[in-house]
């Protein structure tokens, strides 16, 4: 069964305090729904190291297959996820991204200012998702369509 793990990305949220992760909750929700299993989860500050740390820690554990970060994708001077990852990404899928924000388009026009990225890093997907829960739902719903597919070609199932 395939693996992934959950990046909650922060300055409001942390493992303890009282404000719930409802972001990396619905991420968990919808990825064990469809039948992946929970790796880890983590919450980390919007913080250049952290964000790095993180996302370098998992790229090197075999059992994971699937990294998806929450959060930090916005325009503000914290939102630094995409930088970050982009660091890590061997190769780009850009349409993931592209269809992520002009299908949430309709919805919320403020969907344009999200510029998360998706790639493959050492044979394992990695994913940047808004940080709003409806964000994570929407973004996840497209995501998902095409998810399977992936994880043939990666494994080798599925040659073109």
């Amino acid at each position: 069964m395939k693996k992934f793990v959950s990046i909650t990305i922060s300055d409001s949220r942390s493992e303890n305090n009282e404000i719930p992760d409802l972001s990396g909750e619905t991420l968990i929700k919808i990825l064990t729904q469809l039948n992946l299993d929970l790796f880890e989860k983590i919450i980390v500050a919007d913080e250049k190291e952290e964000i790095h740390n993180a996302i370098e820690k998992f790229t090197t554990v075999d059992e994971v297959d699937l990294i998806v970060t929450t959060g930090g994708t916005g325009i503000s001077d914290r939102d630094i996820t995409p930088e970050v990852t982009k660091k890590f990404i061997e190769k780009d899928i850009p349409g993931i991204p592209e269809l992520i924000r002009a299908s949430s388009f309709e919805k919320i026009n403020t969907s344009v200012l999200y510029r998360g990225y998706c790639g493959l890093v050492k044979n394992k997907i990695i994913l940047n998702l808004p940080g709003s829960p409806g964000g994570v739902k929407d973004g996840l719903a497209l995501f998902k369509k095409i998810l399977p597919h992936m994880f043939e070609i990666l494994d080798g199932k599925q040659g073109h």
